[in-house]
Formats: C-alpha cells, sequence, structure tokens
C-alpha cells in the first residue's frame, strides 16, 4: 500500500498521503482529436452488482470532510471541512437508478445541485434543523433566522418560496395551520387569482381571521356584493345540532304558501346551544 507521498496507489488497500492528489485529464499525444470521454474518473461496480457481507448496497463514493476542533495554537479552531465540492454548469447532479440520463436537461437549468427522481423518489431530498434552506442570490445569509425556524423548505429572498402548479397548487401546505402567514408592514396571506383565497376546513373553520387591533375581515367589490353567503337547504336553524351566540346563517326552503318556490332566508343566532336553548331571530 502507498504509505507516504511519491508512492503507488494500490487498489484493495488503504492508501495515506501526506499532501493533495491531483487527477487531471488532459489531451496528451494519443489524443490529438481531443478528450474522447465526457468524465475524468468514473467509479462503479460490475455490472451495477456486487455481493456484501451485510443487508446494504455499495455506494459508489464516500466523502467525509474535517470536523472542527480547537488546536491550541494561534490558529485557533479549525472550521469543519465538507466532503465534496463540485464545480460546474451544475455544481453536482444526481439521478435515481431508474431515471436515465439527460444531457439536455443538464445543459439547461445551471444549479449548484440537480437532482432527479422519478416515480415515487424525490428529485431532491432534505433533513435537519431545516430540511432544505435556500437563499436569493443578492439576499445576505441570516444564520440567526435560520435557527429560529424549523422547517422542511426554509427560503429568503424578494420571495421567500415560490411555487407554480402546471396542474395543481403552486404551494400545497400540511399541518396545524396548513399555511401561516405572517407580515409586520402588509397582509399574511395575498391571494391573487380566479379565486383569491380559496380555503377548505377538514375539523374546523375553512377560513379563520382576527385582528388585534381592527377588523377581522375587510370585504371588498366593485362589481357584485361583498358577501355570499350559500344557504343551507334546512327550513329553520333549529334544525342545527348546535349553535353559537354571534353567528350569520343563511336558508333556503320551499314556501308552501307561495306556489312551492324556493325561499332564502337570512338569521342570527343571540343565543347559542342545543335546539332547545339557542335564540335565531330572523332577519329577512
Amino acid at each position: 500500500m502507498a504509505d507516504e507521498s511519491g508512492d503507488d496507489m494500490v487498489v484493495g488497500r488503504t492508501n495515506v498521503s501526506e499532501e493533495r492528489t491531483l487527477l487531471l485529464a488532459s489531451n496528451g499525444e494519443n489524443a490529438p482529436g481531443g478528450y474522447v470521454e465526457d468524465f475524468v474518473l468514473h467509479v462503479s461496480t460490475k455490472d451495477d452488482k456486487v455481493l456484501v457481507g451485510t443487508s446494504h448496497g455499495v455506494d459508489g463514493i464516500h466523502a467525509k470532510g474535517t470536523v472542527s476542533f480547537p488546536t491550541g495554537g494561534a490558529i485557533g479552531t479549525i472550521p469543519a471541512g465538507n466532503g465534496v465540492i463540485a464545480q460546474g454548469l451544475n455544481g453536482a447532479v444526481g439521478y435515481v437508478h431508474q431515471a436515465g440520463r439527460d444531457k439536455t436537461l443538464e445543459g439547461s437549468v445551471g444549479a449548484g445541485l440537480l437532482g432527479v427522481g422519478g416515480d415515487g423518489a424525490a428529485g431532491v431530498f432534505g433533513s435537519g434543523h431545516n430540511g432544505v434552506v435556500g437563499y436569493e442570490q443578492a439576499t445576505p445569509r441570516d444564520v440567526a433566522f435560520e435557527t429560529a425556524q424549523k422547517a422542511g423548505v426554509l427560503g429568503r429572498g424578494e420571495t421567500g418560496v415560490s411555487g407554480d402548479g402546471a396542474n395543481g397548487p403552486g404551494v400545497f401546505g400540511r399541518g396545524g395551520p396548513g399555511v401561516h402567514g405572517l407580515s409586520s408592514t402588509g397582509p399574511g396571506l395575498l391571494g391573487d387569482g380566479q379565486t383569491g383565497v380559496n380555503a377548505t376546513g377538514q375539523a374546523g373553520p375553512g377560513l379563520l381571521a382576527s385582528s388585534p387591533v381592527e377588523q377581522g375581515a375587510v370585504l371588498e367589490s366593485r362589481r357584485m356584493a361583498q358577501l355570499l353567503l350559500v344557504p343551507l337547504r334546512i327550513e329553520n336553524p333549529l334544525s342545527l345540532k348546535q349553535s353559537t351566540a354571534g353567528e350569520l346563517l343563511t336558508t333556503v326552503w320551499v314556501d308552501r304558501e307561495q306556489r312551492d318556490i324556493e325561499i332564502t332566508s337570512l338569521w342570527f343566532c343571540t343565543v347559542g346551544g342545543d335546539p332547545t336553548e339557542a335564540n335565531w331571530v330572523k332577519l329577512a
């Protein structure tokens, strides 16, 4: 095996070097037409398979940087090093096994990290205090912000996280709440589209809005009514299992006295409770 600088590297052995090792590709005398392959070093297993003594797969490359440690001298503490540093059109490109290489895609992206997944496999997967952290290029890093958050995806920039759904939601959130918006100078949530905000509650209100200093909700429309309450198909509010004081309700029911015409009514709850306790006032 190699145990000092200048020795030949030996396969199947541990090779030690006190200096860096460089592998440089060049045209050379035997390649007058230019470099033939599109890689410098290729590491793999024969037929992509190799038997192992334990129940795990075999990785192509393992790289481990140094850990942070104090020197006790004038240099002080040496910071930790990275496992892999990659630089190019794309810094690093990764494919899952079932995905074929797409050089057109690689040439069109130009990213620090390009990940290509497949059915049931993520293109890029991150796990940690924050799973994935991203900054817009002109935005300085804020370590305090990163430390204070615990997010699957944490983004900071002119737009923190931007999503564009081709056939579905641009951003989908699931949790408690699904989406949380917080702003000190503007709306906590801004919706702009054919429907500005579409909210569906599974075990609670579809939309909950509150303010410590102003109205809980402000509704504005330039051509139609500011608020539409879709009527419940019940004769009156007493058929509700539970009512809460302050509720506003519309109902629709057939009025037998007016030739079976469906009439919509507006109600306000003054006393909450079950049907024996609740009191509703018919406003219209």
